[in-house]
């Protein structure tokens, strides 16, 4: 079975529960005769005018009278004995959103998923809901650019003395990914020809967006552009990240690098393995860091 099915799966789990619950995914919840707090009114209808609401696939119900919050599409409420009833869901992927999430949807504080994958949004999230994705709090599904200001990731390893030990790994924000693996041909035990092995996969869910936080969350913005050991022979591992179009390269050789670098180098490996990886194809060599050799997966 596929992530993909897998997601489906779950996903269509997760709906058919709420339905048991008196819950739709897109009319909200019934059990909001006491409505939600002027604040979190106050929150939708920000949202729905910084995305153009009148222009989404379906905004039945919105900008209705108060109280009336819950039956809007896309929007789940959890009732309360004591406190007003809370926005906990917004399900409006694929849904024609254009602009950007504005500042006021911070203001719904009891949110714990957020849906908003496959429309036309620009820039970040508020910071409030990254720090509430990055804690965990916050299930967000959404493109990688409404993580982070990172568009490519890539990676490099390779022995000084060794033939046929590099490897490249480059990931981009589209979650496409590419890894070059230098293999030799072995046609004889003399035989000291090489070439290289291309597959090409793509990434899981918010897995870009979690890697380029955890680069920024270890430093690697504010690391030196080289780290070295006085060895004869080891292995350079080269990374080059590209955030608001600027490259930066960070190369170390032989371990030389501070155990920040040392984590940084174990996540992009761990996600490197986690793709869900094509058949493989061939090319005469590998590329080596210049963009325009590097093809983008179909």
């Amino acid at each position: 079975m596929s992530r993909i099915t897998l997601a489906l799966g779950l996903m269509a789990s997760f709906m058919a529960c709420a339905e048991c619950f008196g819950q739709s995914t897109y009319s909200g919840s019934p059990s909001s005769a006491k409505g939600i707090s002027a604040q979190e009114r106050q929150a939708l209808v920000a949202l729905y005018e910084a995305t153009q609401g009148n222009h989404w696939k379906n905004h039945d119900g919105w900008l209705g009278p108060v109280g009336s919050e819950c039956t809007w599409h896309g929007v789940w409420c959890e009732p309360s004995a004591s406190e007003p009833t809370a926005v906990v869901d917004l399900e409006l992927s694929e849904n024609n959103l254009n602009g950007r999430i504005p500042e006021a949807i911070g203001q719904l504080v009891h949110l714990q998923r957020l849906f908003i994958l496959g429309n036309h949004l620009l820039g970040r999230l508020p910071d409030p809901l990254i720090r509430q994705w990055l804690s965990g709090s916050l299930w967000v599904s959404a493109e990688a650019p409404l993580f982070t200001d990172v568009s490519e990731i890539d990676f490099e390893s390779s022995a000084s003395a060794l033939l046929c030990a590099r490897r490249r790994f480059v990931l981009r924000s589209d979650n496409s990914a590419v890894l070059f693996t230098e293999r030799c041909r072995s046609a004889s035990p003399k035989d000291r020809r090489t070439f290289c092995e291309v597959k090409k996969g793509r990434a899981w869910g918010e897995e870009f967006a979690m890697l380029a936080w955890s680069l920024e969350k270890n430093g690697y913005f504010t690391l030196q552009a080289n780290y070295q050991r006085d060895i004869s022979d080891s292995v350079f591992v080269s990374t080059r990240v590209t955030r608001d179009g600027k490259d930066y390269d960070v190369v170390e050789y032989a371990g030389g690098g501070p155990f920040e670098l040392w984590v940084i180098h174990r996540v992009i490996e761990g996600v490197s393995s986690s793709i869900e990886w094509g058949a493989p194809k061939t090319l005469p060599e590998c590329p080596r860091w210049s963009k325009s050799q590097v093809p983008r997966p179909q």
